[in-house]
């Protein structure tokens, strides 16, 4: 029989190995990976076994913040600070981040500032720490590029270019947050100067093309394919692939799939990732079915998409009871990263079959606007909400969204304007229709709509012409609109009608009236009204009536001979 002691050394002997055979760069290898749950399990057996590693307890926070489970991270940064690491600078940058997470702006960053104090602003992984924490909602991107780019300078004096590609993606990352799409670019790219197979660097040049839109998805897809042609087992790029073909092409899309599974952790999300291929091939009653087996076997662990993905399948089949239910169940379980901005759209648009739902369509498309960060998107969700309050002939919400998209889009065109001031104009918001339309006179002074749809707006808001208030603007568009008077017929009658009016009631000009009257019936000889209304001002006029006199035509018609177009 083996003595006790020395099956006790064997033990320790064996665990020893198993260690040796994990290591933390091997940890942050997987979170490269983002291999998340794997490399939280090496890092907690890590922990465990030297809980005085500082760099293995940083590590193994990053692990949890990006499981999204700040509050975990934060213990583990807890734990790690007491003893002989009370003060290690590495631990209270990431304490920092914990902070951000829970909004303590001002607290993050005195630690941030303290740990650069302690390691004298010459650490890099200290410096790299605090501009890895700022890319947490709350955090200050640009503190983070001005903290990197020291990481940089210290780089460039060292000479130690290597090492520094992680710096330069963490630099592109702040740059995104920020938006600048430019910058985010050349970061990356200088990543991959310093190490020309790194597929992370890759996969964000392509994440920064793909904001841009199917316009640029040549760049982004080849990037996607130069990502693993580095290195065949960078998931993260595999998912990307899977997910733009998913509703472009089912084949291509399981086919990266696999390629992702195969070098992905599995679990609950993996679990549902496969179980949308079935809603991708249309097999939507499968993709039901399967989305609540594994909802009943996984129970709070189950991964909460699946909610979307039933409410999805839901309403292919036309259920839209089902989809509002599970869309509000959805919403209620899942974390802010996994809502898309189009799941609102989504619930708006189904929200709107029900007469008691009508207030949820607007506050819906409003969620999908906030929630998108790409310009385009959020114009586009814009004129979906206008046009979808079009449709159903609510008129005044219809006017507050078509002029909502000339607050969203800084560079409105023809049409948004046009849309903005007719529909505010349907809508009886004179005011704000002639604001509109004075915009797009401005901008496009050689054509006829901007200063006919002024004219009208402000024909009703000085409804007796006392005011005089759309002259101005009828007489610019008859001026432009007689180059081209078939075109123009319907509005030029309206236009030089109202004119002959005010020119009879207001001015008492009755040869100047006529000659607007004789105008009009050149461009439409049929008009009866228009011929009658110059016979009585040439019999008033010929009877030579003191200037004050009443005119003959008191209430001229707007339009004579026609209803407003």
């Amino acid at each position: 029989m083996i003595p006790f002691r020395f099956r006790l050394l064997a033990s320790t002997l064996v665990l020893s190995l198993s260690l040796a055979a994990q290591s933390v760069p091997e940890a942050r290898k997987l979170l490269y990976y983002e291999r998340f749950q794997s490399a939280r399990d090496m890092l907690q057996k890590l922990v465990a076994a030297n809980p005085a590693d500082a760099d293995a307890v940083y590590w193994l926070a990053q692990a949890e913040f990006s499981l999204y489970n700040p509050a975990a991270a934060k213990a583990v940064l807890q734990k790690g600070l007491e003893g002989a690491n009370a003060a290690h600078p590495l631990l209270l940058a990431g304490i920092g981040q914990a902070e951000l997470s829970e909004g303590k702006k001002d607290d993050a960053r005195q630690r941030f500032e303290t740990a650069l104090s302690l390691s004298k602003g010459k650490d890099i992984a200290v410096i790299a720490a605090i501009g890895r924490a700022n890319l947490e909602k709350s955090g200050d991107a640009a503190y983070g590029i001005e903290k990197l780019k020291m990481a940089t300078a210290i780089y460039d004096a060292q000479k130690k270019g290597s090492k520094a590609p992680e710096v330069f993606i963490l630099l592109g990352d702040s740059y995104r947050k920020l938006m600048d799409g430019g910058n985010a670019v050349t970061s990356y790219e200088n990543a991959l100067l310093a190490d020309p197979k790194h597929a992370a660097a890759k996969y964000k040049i392509a994440k920064v093309y793909l904001t841009q839109g199917n316009e640029q998805r040549e760049i982004f897809l080849k990037n996607f394919e130069e990502s693993v042609a580095l290195d065949a087992a960078y998931a993260p790029a595999y998912y990307d692939l899977y997910v733009f073909f998913f509703s472009r092409d089912v084949y291509k899309s399981t086919a990266y799939f696999n390629q992702y599974k195969s070098n992905a952790d599995s679990g609950p999300a993996l679990d549902y990732e496969e179980a949308s291929l079935l809603y991708a091939s249309s097999e939507f009653d499968k993709a039901i079915e399967k989305a609540q087996q594994l909802l009943s076997a996984q129970g709070d662990m189950a991964d909460a998409r699946l909610y979307r993905l039933q409410a999805y399948s839901y309403e292919k089949k036309k259920d839209s009871v089902k989809t509002v239910e599970l869309l509000e169940k959805f919403f209620s379980v899942a974390r802010p990263d996994q809502v898309l901005s189009d799941n609102f759209v989504v619930m708006a648009l189904n929200c709107a079959k029900f007469p008691t739902r009508q207030a949820q369509v607007d506050e819906y498309f409003g969620k999908a606007i906030e929630a998108d960060t790409a310009l385009k998107n959020k114009i586009d969700y814009t004129r979906k909400a206008a046009n979808f309050f079009k449709g159903v002939k609510n008129q005044s919400k219809a006017a507050e969204w078509f002029t909502r998209v000339l607050i969203v889009n800084p560079k409105p065109g023809k049409a948004d304007l046009y849309n903005a001031g007719f529909e505010n104009f349907r809508a009886g918001e004179f005011q704000r229709s002639d604001s509109v339309f004075k915009i797009y006179a401005s901008n496009y002074p050689e054509e006829v709509y901007g200063y006919y749809w002024s004219f009208r707006a402000l024909s009703v808001i000085d409804s007796t012409m006392e005011q005089g208030l759309a002259i101005p603007d009828c007489q610019k568009f008859i001026e432009l609109a007689e180059k081209d008077r078939l075109k123009n017929k319907n509005t030029l009658v309206t236009a030089l009608g109202y004119m002959a009016g005010y020119t009879a009631n207001l001015k008492k000009d009755f040869p100047g009236a006529i000659a607007f009257l004789e105008k009009l019936l050149e461009v439409d000889p049929t008009n009866a009204d228009a011929a009658k209304n110059k016979e009585i001002l040439q019999k008033a006029a010929s009877r030579a009536q003191p200037s004050g006199a009443k005119s003959a035509v008191e209430n001229p018609p707007v339009k004579p001979g026609g209803s407003r177009p």
